[in-house]
């Protein structure tokens, strides 16, 4: 079974990371991080060495599945890739 991360986006300097297991149920919350990057480095630390890997999703669009330990010590990159990934996703193409 693997983990779900969520994280929301909640003003415009705070965000809200919450971590799910199988079930849907809500197993663990952190509100009012300052960066994305916190919030996968709390997650992660949170999962500890019990999980491999966890599913991302960000303003409850699904982005990937992301190794836990690469959550924690490359938060960063993996926040950078997120926010690529979703900005791909909302722009609308006209044909």
């Amino acid at each position: 079974m693997q983990p779900a991360v969520e994280i929301t986006k909640r003003g415009e300097r705070n965000f809200n990371s919450y971590i799910g297991v199988g079930d849907g149920t809500r197993r663990y919350a952190r509100e009012g991080l300052p960066t994305v990057a916190q919030c996968l480095q709390d997650a992660a630390a949170a999962l500890g060495r019990e999980f491999s890997y966890a599913t991302v999703s960000f303003d409850n669009i699904v982005i990937g599945s992301y190794p836990v330990a690469v959550m924690e010590h490359r938060a960063v990159e993996v926040a950078d890739e997120l926010l690529v990934k979703l900005s791909n996703r909302r722009v609308r193409y006209v044909a």
